[in-house]
C-alpha cells in the first residue's frame, strides 16, 4: 500500500484502542494502518500533545532584500519612478554590497504591493 494521508480521527482511534489494552497488531489489522504509524503517532501525541504535528513556524528561504535595501529601492523609486530594475539592482550592489538578481527584486517589489502603475503616482 502506497502513502495515504490518514485523518486525525483514526489517529486518536488507533490510540484510544492502544490505550484501552488492544493489541499493537489487531489495530493496525482492523484500520488498515501499519505498526510505525502508531508508535509514531503515540511519539506526536507525547510530545505535542495531539496526533499531529504542529505547523513549523518558518516556512520557505528567507528572503534576500532586507529592509534597508528595501528602503533603498523605494527611495530610488521616489526620487525617479522610471528607474530600470537592473539600476536598483546595481544601487543595492554598490551602496548596500548586497547581489541580487532582477527577478528577486521585481518578486519583492510585487509581494510589497509597489507596481508600475503605483509608482508612476
Amino acid at each position: 500500500m502506497g502513502n495515504r494521508r490518514i485523518s486525525e480521527d483514526i489517529k486518536e482511534c488507533a490510540l484510544r484502542l492502544s490505550e484501552c489494552g488492544w493489541d499493537v497488531s489487531d489495530i493496525c489489522f482492523a484500520l488498515g494502518i501499519s505498526q510505525a504509524s502508531i508508535y509514531r503517532w503515540k511519539r506526536v501525541f507525547e510530545t505535542f500533545g495531539q496526533v499531529t504535528k504542529p505547523p513549523s513556524g518558518i516556512r520557505g528561504r528567507p528572503r534576500i532584500i532586507g529592509i534597508a535595501a528595501f528602503k533603498l529601492a523605494e527611495e530610488i523609486f521616489a526620487r525617479n519612478n522610471d528607474t530600470y530594475l537592473d539600476e536598483v539592482q546595481w544601487c543595492l550592489a554598490v551602496e548596500l554590497d548586497i547581489v541580487v538578481s532582477i527577478p528577486a527584486i521585481h518578486n519583492a517589489l510585487q509581494r510589497a504591493g509597489l507596481t508600475r502603475k503605483l509608482l508612476g503616482r
